[in-house]
């Protein structure tokens, strides 16, 4: 089977009849695989080697399995520090909570329930019906009725030029591997418009300038995909880093944490991995499910190829911080605002979070800083840019004052072991490197949410787990 109808075809349910006319003996006492990282990419890899009869060892750099999928469990309505909720049509995702016995809650409705996420800018509440007449409104035409968390992407995907986003690595979509700032400016969009459209708040890069619209062109396709198998929005309840724990629960063989992997040698008959503790293991095989940003501080011997050398040392991670407070009172009932807010301050984006008793119950907010607000936080630091954030909720919104409690603040940037939260292409790198980067390099072969080419969250690095897997039993 042709590599791209594998990886758009295959589930979970389906990967026994691909593999099993390539299945491996296993040899006692020796390890087949050493898979690298306890993300779900690197689980779901052990799990489908260890069922074709393969001895599989884990080892996972920080004291928890679980990688970007990371609960706070110890607060109130356990907030998602990382993956927050899958879709109808994530059937690996949704396989594998059935195959554990986990519970699933469709959350969607939590996020869509009360009044809409509110537009603040320099500190004052811009109502919808409002919006498209204010002189703060930097939009074309065609697009100021619509809010500034909106813009770009129905601009992407009312001129999609992928007619099917499936082919978005084919050779005839290079030329559309251009920076979100050019396309944007080719409906139409001022600098100024860019900048409130998309660089306030990235979800993808810092600025328009460094993503690529092609890859949010792909995005726009698999989201509409997702949404034909339906509306829902998936979470494991009780928290989603259960899910991972459940996971690695299902392996037979061991998961060693607090393994830092420093090296990776492939040699004639056999692949060496050391880790900072001073220990090293064997194999012939390794699946590396790392991400590219903690990768490119590892040594790999042989070398790789000079695309994939690139893509190691230039593949960004978005910038990402998180802060989770609490309000001991619905200060947003008094003066009656929404809950929810989108800002051009320090404060970025507050979500309300619905887990209480109820689903009308606010549990807490989380309060999210991405691209160059990440970066101020994280200069900041935890406790000072917790402070700040609390001040500036309770300025915006005096009803808050004396009621807002700051728990945590998370960053993904300063997170040792990813460096950045998700993968994202920078304009010319899909063109240049992507179709190339992930094959294997001697006897090591990788898998992670980065290295996907049909699908994008949980489901790609589940997805990604697949292709690794097969082709270590192919060989």
């Amino acid at each position: 089977m042709h590599r791209r109808q594998f990886t758009f075809a295959l589930g979970a349910a389906g990967l026994a009849a691909v593999a099993a006319p390539l299945r491996a003996a296993t040899r006692p006492g020796k390890i087949d695989v050493i898979v690298l990282g306890a993300g779900v990419a690197g689980l779901n890899a052990a799990w489908t080697l260890e069922q074709e009869g393969l001895r599989v060892l884990v080892l996972e750099g920080r004291q928890r399995v679980g990688g970007r999928v990371h609960t706070l469990f110890d607060l109130p309505g356990y907030p998602e520090m990382g993956f927050n909720s899958m879709g109808d049509g994530y059937g690996r995702g949704i396989g594998w909570a059935k195959r554990t016995g986990l519970e699933l809650v469709e959350v969607g409705q939590r996020y869509r329930m009360g009044k809409e996420q509110g537009l603040w800018l320099g500190g004052k509440p811009i109502p919808r019906d409002q919006w498209a007449a204010s002189p703060l409104n930097p939009f074309p035409k065609d697009y100021r009725a619509f809010m500034p968390w909106e813009a770009s992407s129905v601009a992407v995907a009312k001129h999609n030029r992928l007619t099917d986003y499936t082919t978005w690595l084919e050779p005839s979509a290079r030329p559309l591997d251009i920076s979100l700032n050019a396309f944007l400016t080719a409906q139409g969009f001022s600098q100024d418009a860019i900048r409130l459209a998309n660089d306030v708040s990235p979800f993808h890069g810092t600025t328009a300038h460094d993503v690529s619209a092609l890859m949010l062109e792909f995005g726009v396709g698999f989201v509409k995909n997702q949404l034909s198998a339906g509306p829902n929005s998936w979470s494991i309840k009780g928290g989603n880093e259960r899910l991972p724990k459940a996971m690695a629960a299902t392996l037979k063989g061991d998961i060693l944490l607090g393994k830092e992997v420093v090296a990776i040698d492939s040699r004639a008959d056999v692949a060496e991995v050391r880790c900072a503790d001073g220990s090293v293991y064997q194999a012939p095989r390794v699946i590396c499910s790392l991400p590219f940003s903690t990768l490119r501080n590892v040594h790999v011997t042989p070398g790789f190829t000079p695309l994939q050398s690139r893509a190691v040392a230039s593949l960004p991670y978005q910038r990402l911080s998180i802060a989770f407070i609490t309000a001991s009172a619905p200060f947003w009932d008094a003066d009656g605002h929404s809950p929810g807010m989108w800002t051009d301050s320090i404060l970025g984006s507050v979500t309300p979070q619905r887990y209480g008793s109820s689903v009308d119950q606010i549990s807490g907010f989380v309060v999210q800083a991405r691209g160059q607000l990440s970066d101020v936080w994280d200069r900041l630091g935890p406790q000072t840019a917790l402070a700040r954030i609390v001040a500036k909720l309770e300025e915006m919104r005096p009803a808050a004052k004396g009621k807002l409690k700051a728990h945590r603040m998370f960053s993904w940037t300063q997170e040792y072991f990813n460096a950045g939260d998700w993968a994202y292409f920078g304009p010319g790198q899909i063109a240049d490197f992507v179709p190339t980067m992930a094959q294997p390099s001697g006897r090591v072969h990788f898998c992670g949410e980065h290295t996907a080419t049909a699908a994008r969250g949980l489901e790609a690095a589940l997805e990604s787990a697949e292709r690794a897997a097969v082709e270590v039993l192919g060989l």
